[in-house]
């Protein structure tokens, strides 16, 4: 009963706040016809209608036109040729796709580094707040942008901020206005790692709850999980671990009817290659504390308890994990370059596995790269290294509630870094729920890198 009338709750604030929509337009009908011929107006004036074919000009620069979203008065899908290694320019390139959602030529750029791959356009939160043009780029060797054949070896923050690089280099002479750079989580670190390399293609960066890590398995991580919840929690936490893999040969068939029941209830097509019984072992030991004490409705008492039935267990386990995100044939595809940049130069958090050694057992590893890997400390302590005493113009902003925090950046008395830690918040913190203050704070900054006192 709980469970529906908390499902009829939230279908209802959806419903009245696309009535609000729904209405605002249709009152405003007249204003939206206004404001569209005064676009067109202003794009004649400008000579916009020529853009498309101004960006299909430059060369390693190929352009199509999308319906344009939101505040941009004109979308683009551009698809742009990169060496697959930036030590060897001439050599085997691969395409990069890249969004531009275009305002106009003379405003400033929100230059958005995605961490992995970027299936369709998507309006971030600085473009839209401040009505700007954003260029979006799917990350090297994620989604789409990758070719054939994969060297994984040429996938460092090296070579992707090069990508970044060029791409500002073609672009910078059609957008003469100050150009920013932002992502979140992976983009935002991606988003940082470009400007190591390159500090002047930007006038500045914001990076959302993006993680510094320096070992493959930072065992800062270990402090943090020690110190979530009370002992009784932990307790039950490990007990829960043991239970599931005790009972790992009884959950293939609920992961079937589970499957089943999404893929016939939504109409997909989700299919696992993975065995279940190795998604359990892995997910179980490496992965649960963490999921667990990200999760926005982590509970104690949600954890089931020792003498909880299979069907207990794996409703826990689903409602953790998101099995179809990170285990299915898309998951797998989907993270494989993050996993291999984890395993050797941006790393992972650590976790503890000792109450379980008794419980371990052999399974093909969850993604198979096919070469062996080494981690590098080098790129994590050369990127510190310049942090500490060279960065300049950044914004960083984290959930307190975030485990990933555990991996923040130290603003450490530089003036002109402003970090943020939102209280009671997660990986899903931004610029939207922040105290006025800090809010204020972000926006005159941005506003001091873009010259625009306006947007303030």
């Amino acid at each position: 009963m709980m469970k529906s009338a908390a499902r009829y709750t939230f279908r209802f604030s959806l419903f009245f706040l696309l009535f609000l929509a729904l209405n605002a337009c249709k009152s405003n009908d007249d204003m939206v016809v206004q404001e569209e011929e005064q676009v067109e107006e202003e794009q004649e004036e400008q000579g916009e209608e020529d853009l498309l074919v101004r960006l299909n000009n430059i060369d390693g620069i190929t352009a199509t036109e999308l319906p344009s979203e939101d505040h941009f008065a004109r979308l683009f899908e551009v698809w742009v040729t990169q060496p697959i290694d930036h030590n060897n320019p001439s050599g085997v390139k691969f395409q990069q796709k890249v969004y531009i959602g275009h305002v106009d030529e003379n405003e400033p750029v929100i230059f958005e580094t995605e961490g992995y791959s970027r299936s369709s356009h998507r309006t971030r939160e600085i473009s839209f707040i401040l009505g700007l043009n954003q260029i979006a780029v799917e990350h090297r060797f994620n989604g789409d942008s990758k070719p054939n054949s994969i060297d994984w070896t040429n996938l460092t923050i090296w070579q992707a901020a090069n990508d970044h690089h060029r791409i500002v280099e073609l672009l910078k002479p059609l957008y003469s206005g100050r150009w920013v750079s932002s992502g979140v989580s992976k983009g935002g670190d991606t988003a940082l790692f470009h400007r190591r390399f390159f500090p002047n293609d930007v006038a500045g960066t914001v990076a959302f709850v993006a993680p510094i890590l320096f070992e493959e398995r930072d065992v800062r991580f270990l402090e943090y999980f020690e110190s979530q919840g009370d002992e009784a929690c932990r307790q039950k936490m490990r007990d829960y671990q043991r239970n599931m893999l005790l009972n790992i040969d009884e959950f293939p068939p609920l992961f079937d009817d589970y499957v089943d029941f999404v893929n016939t209830t939504y109409g997909t097509d989700i299919t696992f290659s993975l065995s279940y019984e190795a998604i359990v072992y892995f997910a179980t030991r490496e992965d649960y504390a963490f999921e667990f004490w990200s999760s926005e409705t982590e509970n104690c008492d949600s954890i089931p308890e020792n003498d909880a039935s299979v069907q207990e267990l794996f409703d826990h386990f689903v409602a953790v994990f998101d099995i179809f995100l990170f285990f299915s044939d898309f998951g797998t595809e989907f993270w494989t370059p993050w996993y291999y940049q984890s395993l050797t130069e941006i790393g992972n958090y650590a976790f503890d596995a000792s109450h379980l050694e008794d419980l371990e057992m052999e399974f093909d590893p969850l993604v198979d790269l096919g070469i062996s890997t080494t981690f590098d400390p080098t790129a994590m302590n050369d990127f510190a290294n310049w942090f500490a005493t060279e960065a300049e113009n950044v914004i960083l902003i984290y959930g307190a509630d975030d485990p990933w925090t555990v991996g923040a950046l130290e603003a450490n008395g530089n003036e002109s870094v402003l970090r943020i830690v939102n209280p009671g918040t997660k990986h899903s913190t931004g610029i939207y729920n922040l105290g006025a203050g800090d809010r204020g704070a972000i926006l005159e900054m941005l506003d001091s890198w873009l010259n625009q006192k306006s947007y303030s």
